[in-house]
């Protein structure tokens, strides 16, 4: 990303579902992402999505076009219950798009662990998050301890499997 402008973008735009194999609800960026971020990628951003603070990213599309996707937890907050509400949006570039924010317990695990933590390292910012996120998003203390129990499991065997993409160690 060339562009380290802490710039607003403000828009409100109605919510979309994609159609075929792969049916994410998203908001489309209105702005072209190469004029504002200097890049046709990927862009890490923060976001008020109808006054719900999130860490999203900004996805290119083969249409060339930039879109915000929303699952439904964050759906469920902003409440937006069906495509064509509208979205609220304000969004500007991520100062830190590397960071991860790692959940307690899966740090204590790494620290405890150095050939956990070694693997981990290995992995890319984006495999980590949605680890991290996979790990917060337990609504109970045991369900966290049985995903991350699962995560060194997955280590072990030395095939990352998640979110679709397998990764070796």
């Amino acid at each position: 990303m060339k562009s380290t402008s802490i710039k607003p973008y403000r828009f409100t735009a109605p919510l979309e579902r994609m159609k075929g194999e792969f049916t994410w609800y998203f908001v489309e960026f209105p702005h072209d992402v190469v004029t504002e971020f200097g890049t046709r990628g990927r862009v890490r951003v923060k976001c008020m999505i109808n006054g719900i603070a999130v860490d999203r990213a900004l996805m290119p599309t083969k249409s060339g076009y930039h879109i915000i996707i929303l699952g439904g937890d964050i759906r469920h907050a902003a409440k937006l219950k069906k495509q064509g509400d509208l979205v609220h949006v304000e969004l500007w570039a991520d100062p830190e798009p590397d960071k991860v924010t790692i959940p307690e317990a899966l740090a204590e695990t790494l620290d405890f662990m150095p050939e956990f933590k070694v693997g981990w390292d290995k992995l890319t910012t984006g495999m980590q998050r949605s680890m991290c996120y996979w790990v917060a998003s337990a609504k109970t203390e045991p369900t966290q301890a049985k995903r991350i129990a699962e995560l060194l499991r997955r280590f072990e065997t030395g095939h990352i499997h998640f979110g679709g993409r397998t990764k070796k160690i």
